[in-house]
């Protein structure tokens, strides 16, 4: 049900306000996961197992339970255009799609895959400077305290182009991996809806056909499945990207550093970055934080989908009052 349908009720507006939503809903619950994620990823090699355990658990003595917000304010911002803009531009990329006449539905998961990479190039790009501020404020928050003091800090290190550290391996990255989450979603949604309701295709988003607690529990599913199915497709290419984000970042003395914001892997070019990780680790070197990152990939992904649609669902019932 995500992506353009010619029966849809609802507006554009109304579906970038979905959007928006879903991403202030997703930032707050998965914050805590991104915190440790980000630092399992830039963390040299760990000397025992359970890295995600100790991490978390040294975060919270040291820095207390509140370091797990670190960041969350410009997440906030950051969630939100991310998660609007990936939902919009694909919400546009299909319905310029359907309006081509070799449009076919045979080809739909094809479509749907190609609609996604240009939805996560586009987010990638307008995003990605206030994700390098982020990810630097989970390290050394008192160094890039507030969005302004970090933007300074930043370009303090690095110049213009420290905003765009890791923009390669962001667009290698999330292009296909928002490409792979609508396919996987746009497959396995229907499918399971399908059994509590039979639907013929294109008629499911003229007004609402399916019970909201349907809705909810087929999302659930299918956003599970494609966070877990796009962040490992491409996982080599985040760990690449969070090294290349803190490449101009400098240790300041001034600041107290907690222990695990020390002695971190930082890169400055893709291929180097992943050449490393193979050398030193082999190939589970490049899946270095794996877990943490498809735990919160697929948490990301169902609070995200799922919201999205609920909120499409109540906008579509409001519409059909309103008539």
């Amino acid at each position: 049900m995500v992506g353009y349908s010619a029966k849809d009720s609802m507006t554009q507006k109304e579906k970038l306000f979905a959007g928006c939503f879903a991403g202030v809903t997703t930032r707050f619950i998965t914050q805590p996961m991104d915190v440790i994620k980000i630092r399992s990823q830039l963390q040299r090699k760990p000397k025992r197992k359970n890295v995600v355990y100790r991490v978390a658990r040294r975060i919270f003595w040291e820095e207390g339970v509140t370091a797990f917000w670190h960041g969350h304010v410009l997440g906030q911002f950051h969630s939100i255009l991310a998660v609007s803009s990936q939902f919009y531009v694909y919400e546009l990329t299909t319905k310029f799609v359907a309006g081509l006449a070799a449009h076919e539905l045979r080809f739909r998961n094809v479509e749907h895959f190609i609609c996604g990479v240009a939805a996560g190039c586009v987010c990638t790009t307008i995003v990605i400077p206030l994700e390098v501020i982020r990810v630097r404020q989970m390290l050394v928050k008192d160094q890039y305290r507030s969005v302004l003091r970090g933007a300074a800090a930043v370009y303090r290190y690095g110049g213009i182009f420290a905003f765009y550290e890791g923009l390669s391996a962001s667009l290698l990255q999330m292009g296909p991996q928002v490409g792979i989450s609508f396919s996987v979603f746009n497959f396995v949604q229907p499918m399971i809806l399908r059994m509590f309701t039979p639907c013929p295709p294109g008629e499911c988003s003229k007004g609402n056909k399916h019970r909201p607690q349907n809705i909810m529990l087929a999302s659930t599913i299918a956003g599970s499945a494609a966070g877990f199915v796009s962040k490992s497709m491409t996982y080599p290419f985040d760990l690449a990207k969070r090294r290349l984000q803190i490449g101009s970042h400098r240790t300041n003395t001034k600041y107290k550093t907690p222990t695990q914001s020390q002695k971190l892997i930082k890169c400055t070019k893709l291929f180097e970055c992943l050449l490393l990780a193979y050398k030193y680790e082999g190939i589970r070197g490049l899946f270095r934080g794996w877990t943490v990152t498809v735990y919160k990939a697929q948490m990301t992904s169902v609070v995200a989908f799922t919201t999205y649609e609920l909120i499409c669902y109540a906008t579509r019932e409001l519409n059909s009052l309103a008539v």
